[in-house]
């Protein structure tokens, strides 16, 4: 997939005290498909699934990934305050 639109979702440090390791987390949205070039011997499979489920299973722990919990946590948060309406002053 290619994405036009990548909003910050800021930085995730994978095992602190340990590696320097800093990962960058981004929301993609705006997606279309585009062209992927594989080696002879991947087999990739793609499994969409939808972002509520995929949310309750970061909350859940059936992903047990951090960068993956975290980043569809933040991503969650960040759709869920870009969705409320602006309040004036």
């Amino acid at each position: 997939m290619s994405a036009r639109r990548w909003d910050s979702l800021d930085t995730y440090l994978s095992s602190p005290g340990i590696f320097t390791e800093v990962l960058h987390l981004f929301l993609a949205t705006e997606i279309e498909p585009a062209v992927t070039a594989h080696e002879h011997a991947e087999v990739i499979e793609v499994h969409w699934v939808p972002f509520e489920e995929a949310y309750e299973w970061a909350v859940s722990g059936k992903i047990r990934d951090g960068k993956t919990a975290i980043g569809l946590i933040r991503a969650r948060r960040f759709v869920a305050l870009r969705s409320e309406p602006s309040v004036d002053p």
